[in-house]
């Protein structure tokens, strides 16, 4: 069941830029003046629910920063936090990293809001060093959170326990 929910919302993700994806064969003269290509940029985030032109649906949070690791976080960085209808015991997070995307699927208990990591996948594309160190560390802390704390517009998640990092997503 923790598998099909980890599937399903990786699924989602994919399915959300499936609708925005176009010809990945086009030359660098077809783009549009606004693409951006700067290193470290992230070119399959989701794109800002602020923008009117978006083609797809954003991700419910982005992820802010840390409280205490220097790694700055970024709008682009896209999440979606569900949990299953019929089993509340399961906590599935996914979106896009820095490079890659990714999915989580946690056991969770719901009075305490404390989380196992039970599976950690992502995709395996290479991107420019500072961008794969700071996904490394996202990863990291996201297969060491042990708490997770729903707020009226963030979500947080404590690394191990006690805590050691706080890693913040807020509401779009």
């Amino acid at each position: 069941m923790k598998k099909l929910m980890l599937l399903l919302s990786f699924m989602a993700v994919l399915m959300s830029c499936e609708n925005a994806a176009e010809d990945m064969s086009a030359k660098a003269d077809d783009l549009p003046a606004n693409a951006n290509t700067k290193a470290g940029d992230n070119p399959n985030a989701p794109i800002s629910s602020k923008d009117p032109n978006a083609p797809s649906k954003p991700t419910e949070y982005y992820f802010a920063g840390y409280e205490v690791s220097q790694t700055k976080g970024s709008e682009k960085l896209g999440i979606n936090i569900t949990q299953a209808p019929d089993n509340t015991t399961y906590l599935s997070i996914s979106g896009n990293s820095y490079v890659n995307m990714f999915g989580a699927t946690y056991t969770y208990n719901k009075a305490d809001g404390a989380i196992k990591v039970k599976e950690l996948i992502t995709t395996e594309m290479a991107g420019p060093t500072e961008a794969m160190k700071a996904e490394d560390e996202l990863y990291n802390n996201l297969a060491k959170a042990s708490k997770v704390v729903f707020e009226a517009n963030q979500v947080k998640l404590l690394v191990e326990n006690p805590a050691k990092e706080v890693m913040i997503f807020k509401k779009r």
